[in-house]
């Protein structure tokens, strides 16, 4: 399958205007008034990773679906790689997963922080199957990788918005105890907010502006 790369100016004037709605969308639903109730920080998760000089495979799932065997693979990427350097990757990290994985289809999903992976991936994703199809994977035998090719769903990314490390941090442990909750509290947000603020040793407002920087980020 391939990809023709639209001109910049597209993709920044797709970006401006999913970036508005994204702000206005946060701010309305974000509760404003912090409580004093004390949140657990949920356990953190580990991964076993694979790392090469432009990516690291940071976790490899076995996809149960129907009776085709398929994998996924999360994938953090090193530096600020455009939609060409995506799609090299994608070559180079399927060249590295059939040296050990036999399948009929796999999913690639790509990240610029190991801190966002088990979320929708901010930089798209890549199938490597029959006609880049994920779908079709029972129309080949497991291994026969002569008979797959690659689909693409590629984000070009405006680099200028993506989070510090410090910042990216802050908002996997916001999402945590926010994910771990389950609550309909509607002032939930300010109450994980408040939690992380103190862990952190950041104002409440530093830490919303965080997660509202990262929730532009993951729309872009």
């Amino acid at each position: 399958m391939t990809t023709k790369r639209k001109p910049r100016w597209v993709y920044r004037l797709r970006r401006a205007l999913l970036f508005i709605p994204a702000i206005v969308l946060t701010v309305y639903a974000w509760p404003h008034e912090p409580a004093d109730e004390e949140i657990d920080d949920a356990a953190a998760q580990t991964d076993v990773t694979r790392e090469t000089g432009r990516y690291t495979i940071v976790a490899r799932q076995a996809v149960k679906e129907d009776e085709s065997v398929r994998y996924a693979y999360d994938v953090v990427v090193h530096g600020q790689p455009d939609v060409e350097t995506l799609q090299s990757i994608s070559h180079d990290v399927i060249d590295e997963v059939t040296a050990r994985d036999t399948f009929q289809a796999a999913l690639i999903r790509f990240y610029d922080h190991e801190a966002y992976v088990g979320t929708e991936s901010p930089l798209g994703e890549a199938v490597f199957a029959p006609d880049g199809d994920w779908s079709l994977a029972d129309m080949t035998e497991p291994g026969t990788y002569e008979d797959m090719t690659f689909g693409w769903q590629l984000i070009e990314k405006e680099w200028d918005a993506q989070l510090t490390d410090q910042e990216a941090n802050v908002w996997e442990a916001w999402n945590r105890v926010y994910e771990a909750e389950q609550s309909d509290d509607p002032d939930l947000k300010a109450k994980v907010t408040r939690a992380i603020s103190t862990k952190y040793d950041l104002n409440p407002e530093t830490v919303q502006q965080i997660v509202l920087k990262q929730n532009v980020w993951a729309a872009l």
